[in-house]
């Protein structure tokens, strides 16, 4: 670090980093300061360049369908804006064409399949990133969940398969935003102006984001599983266990609640008190099993049921840990 003039700092920069970044002599670049306190220097020819170009998956006959959807959605969090699925002077299997286009209807958000020949598909991401804070896009997803579960139990309540039915495509729409979060948050880790576009103080939050969207999933996946079970009921469950089942449902949305609520406050205290009401439901739950006989109709769904909803607190219990962690520093002193 020099001084010149007595007001301006100068660094050199090793020759190698400036021909690797290709950045020639009169080229402009931007320094952002970060928020852990190091600096970022942007050149700023690659200014517009926050993702990265294109990723080229091969296409081989051994693959399962399963095995291509599986790498283009870890090319999708990666960051690349096209992926191409290509073949080396043969047809692309008919299975990876049609798991390629059910994977871009049902899974991506904001993608489109922009060419497909025999041998090349190009999967293109038009979304603009990002379109949504991370506390608004958190809100929406929570809001998707959150409705599922209650829908659920509604269909539960009575024995509605069609209603189930409605619910279980419902956790389709969960998935596919959850995975469009999540690639927002690897590209926010590596572009601290994605970082701040999104509103997050620092990458380490990015890390606990990413629990968050993964347990939202987890309990959009219980509300699945709780219509999953209306078509399996012989008859109508007994109305007075129906009224525990909804009596524990609204508990465990309550501690749902109140676990986002803490992570956007960023409020210590809500999360503590977060993981007092899972200890709560848990308790709640063990004694309304313990009450169930063995020739109860319905047993085992009504079970079943009751676990889904103590998993739906705990995951919640997951989610305000985020905030106690990232929050800490507001509870305690340094000497």
């Amino acid at each position: 670090m020099q001084l010149s003039g007595g007001s301006t700092y100068i660094i050199s920069l090793p020759k190698n980093w400036i021909e690797e970044l290709k950045i020639r002599v009169g080229d402009n670049v931007t320094i952002v300061k970060n928020s852990n306190k190091s600096l970022t220097l942007i050149p700023n020819k690659r200014d517009n360049q926050t993702e990265k170009s294109t990723a080229i998956i091969p296409s081989n006959q051994k693959d399962s369908g399963d095995t291509i959807k599986r790498k283009i959605i870890a090319a999708y969090l990666a960051g690349y804006k096209t992926i191409k699925i290509k073949t080396k002077g043969v047809r692309i299997p008919p299975e990876h064409s049609k798991s390629v286009r059910e994977l871009v209807r049902t899974t991506m958000i904001g993608t489109e399949i922009v060419e497909s020949s025999s041998e090349i598909m190009s999967i293109q991401i038009l979304t603009r990133l990002p379109e949504l804070s991370f506390d608004t896009a958190l809100k929406r997803m929570y809001l998707m969940a959150n409705n599922m579960v209650i829908e659920a139990i509604e269909s539960l309540a009575e024995s509605d398969i069609i209603h189930a039915d409605e619910v279980i495509s419902m956790d389709d729409e969960v998935d596919r935003f959850g995975l469009y979060m999540r690639r927002n948050l690897v590209l926010a880790i590596e572009n601290e102006r994605i970082l701040q576009d999104m509103v997050l103080r620092k990458p380490s939050e990015c890390l606990g984001y990413r629990t968050i969207v993964s347990r939202i999933e987890r309990v959009a996946d219980h509300a699945g599983l709780i219509a999953k079970r209306v078509k399996f009921i012989e008859e109508k469950i007994d109305q007075k266990i129906i009224d525990k089942i909804k009596k524990l449902s609204e508990k465990s949305l309550k501690v749902f609640e109140e676990s986002i609520t803490s992570v956007q406050e960023n409020n210590f205290e809500k999360g503590e008190k977060v993981a007092e009401m899972v200890s709560q439901v848990v308790e709640e739950e063990k004694q309304i099993m313990s009450k169930i006989k063995e020739t109860e109709k319905n047993v085992s769904i009504i079970r079943f049921v009751l676990e889904d909803l103590r998993r739906i607190a705990e995951y919640s219990g997951d989610i305000a840990e985020v905030a106690i962690d990232e929050n800490i520093q507001s509870i305690i002193s340094e000497e």
